[in-house]
């Protein structure tokens, strides 16, 4: 006959085992989003296993010399991270090596999902997920996160733009980066801090011209932060690491136009047929991977591109606008604090 400790445990298995969703088919990928379970003493997770049969029981049976072994999932254990993330979803794969996380920066409000090997920081590596809680390796030191037993609540800054995130959006460096020199059509508010791949560099200068081409007379273009030298991370920034980002100011009217602080732009000071022609000379490019700006004056840009005779398909493919501020569809997409200028984000 088993002892109460042992009874104990197996009751604990079988009710773990209940709320355990159904298997997926072979190769497929398991989801979960569970409530993380509080610790029972010294052990936080605990399956009653049959090593024969592979299955949790409490069924009488026999003793554990006879094939009953105890397993604690190790992440469990680890001491919790203190960065601060919230995990949202757990994704297990037969590979381990494919397991997913989806998890949201809590400064930034990015939600995305990462695959075992990405980065979480600049110091801290997604190295393990298992159900409801992910393995975080820091130098010398491994960190747990588990999915919180508490309702998350999705802010309204928060942005999951899964066809947008790349693995180093929020670390790498700039290996071999140009200053963006002085030009004839454009101002660079802070040259320090204008330090991009080649690529970058030169999208950046034939845009502008092709700008200037096609308005001229207009006021100069004002181009803000790209990278610091050698890149990295650059505050209050979140991005801007790795020289393929810019900001680039609306074209706006009257005295603001030549006033080399960015503005917040709106209905009343936009010049809307540049800012509109100064964007599409970017896109026009060819290597911009996305643009950032506030979504009211993506509608202003909208209703000029509509007016220009800009066909419904191009208008789809550029604007995120009208399909709400939070959708995953268009070059153009809203990002707080975009009021006042545009950011550029170029492919590699």
């Amino acid at each position: 006959m088993r002892r109460p400790a042992q009874l104990a445990l197996a009751a604990l298995a079988l009710a773990c085992a209940c709320g355990e969703p159904a298997a997926p088919e072979p190769g497929a990928a398991a989801i979960e989003a569970v409530p993380a379970i509080e610790a029972i003493d010294a052990i936080d997770v605990i399956d009653v296993i049959d090593a024969e049969a592979g299955t949790a029981s409490a069924e009488t049976g026999p003793e554990p010399d006879a094939g009953l072994e105890l397993r604690i999932d190790p992440i469990v254990a680890l001491p919790p991270t203190e960065l601060p993330l919230t995990l949202l979803t757990t994704m297990r794969a037969e590979d381990p090596r494919d397991s997913a996380a989806t998890i949201r920066n809590d400064d930034s409000g990015v939600i995305r999902q990462y695959r075992v090997g990405d980065p979480l920081a600049a110091d801290a590596t997604l190295a393990a997920v298992s159900k409801g809680v992910i393995q975080i390796q820091r130098p010398g030191d491994s960190e747990s996160l588990a999915i919180s037993p508490l309702s998350v609540e999705l802010r309204e800054g928060d942005v999951y733009y899964p066809d947008l995130v790349e693995p180093d959006d929020f670390v790498g460096v700039l290996a071999q980066g140009l200053q963006l020199p002085p030009g004839l059509n454009y101002v660079v508010k802070r040259p320090d801090s204008a330090y991009g791949t080649p690529p970058t560099i030169h999208a950046i200068q034939e845009a502008i011209r092709g700008y200037h081409q096609r308005n001229p007379g207009g006021p100069k273009i004002h181009v803000g932060d790209i990278s610091r030298r050698g890149g990295g991370l650059f505050p209050p920034h979140l991005s801007h690491r790795h020289g393929r980002d810019v900001d680039v100011g609306y074209v706006l009217l009257g005295d603001e136009a030549d006033e080399e602080r960015f503005r917040a732009a709106g209905p009343h000071n936009l010049d809307v047929a540049r800012s509109w022609a100064l964007l599409s000379a970017f896109l026009a490019a060819g290597s911009v991977h996305y643009v950032f700006a506030d979504y009211g004056l993506q509608r202003l840009l909208y209703e000029h591109a509509v007016a220009a005779g800009v066909g419904p398909e191009r208008l789809a493919e550029v604007f995120q606008y009208p399909r709400g501020r939070h959708a995953p569809h268009g070059l153009v997409r809203h990002w707080r604090g975009h009021v006042n200028h545009f950011h550029v984000r170029f492919h590699e």
